[in-house]
């Protein structure tokens, strides 16, 4: 148990109040699905190594989004890009192993399909953005930090961060027309 401000916490209390947040916060940085849950579960056995590390006076969430944002760092500086022709061999029984787990891509509802398209879209638009303007962007609008955290999770000065909002948000505009 660590103590939180006046409120005891242990590691199960706040993996549960910010599992679903740090997994949604690394997968829409580094839109990886799998590597998210990896990554996020990374950032959990780092927060319980550092906890007695943790400023009481610093707000919890910013301080557990601080390290997930380096965890996403980390991880983007050693991706190795994955070359498609290295998955279309052949397995032991000789069928093609990568087009075979492919998933089936079926017709679904209208609206459900209307939907994913949407969003498949606005994240192709989010993926343009630099860095630094995604980071902020989805920082801001998806989690509801203020410029003054986003401004001490990032190390920039508060105005630097409203600069890059701004920015992400013409170039998102741009995009869109």
């Amino acid at each position: 148990m660590a103590d939180f401000g006046g409120k005891e916490l242990t590691i199960e209390d706040i993996v549960r109040d910010y599992l679903g947040l740090v997994y949604s916060f690394v997968f829409r940085l580094t839109g990886e699905r799998e590597e998210a849950s990896d990554m996020t579960q990374e950032v959990f056995v780092k927060v319980w190594k550092n906890l007695d590390r943790y400023n009481k006076e610093q707000n919890l969430k910013t301080w557990i989004l601080a390290i997930a944002r380096n965890t996403a760092i980390d991880w983007l500086r050693k991706k190795r890009p994955l070359v498609f022709s290295k998955l279309d061999h052949e397995g032991d029984d000789g069928k093609q192993e990568f087009g075979e787990n492919l998933a089936d891509s079926g017709l679904l509802q209208d609206e459900i399909f209307a939907q994913k398209e949407l969003r498949e879209k606005l994240d192709e638009i989010i993926n343009l953005l630099t860095f630094s303007q995604r980071e902020v962007f989805l920082l801001h609008l998806e989690d509801s930090l203020t410029f003054e955290e986003i401004s001490k999770l990032v190390g920039r000065p508060t105005n630097t961060v409203k600069s890059q909002y701004r920015r992400a948000l013409i170039a998102l505009r741009g995009h869109l027309s």
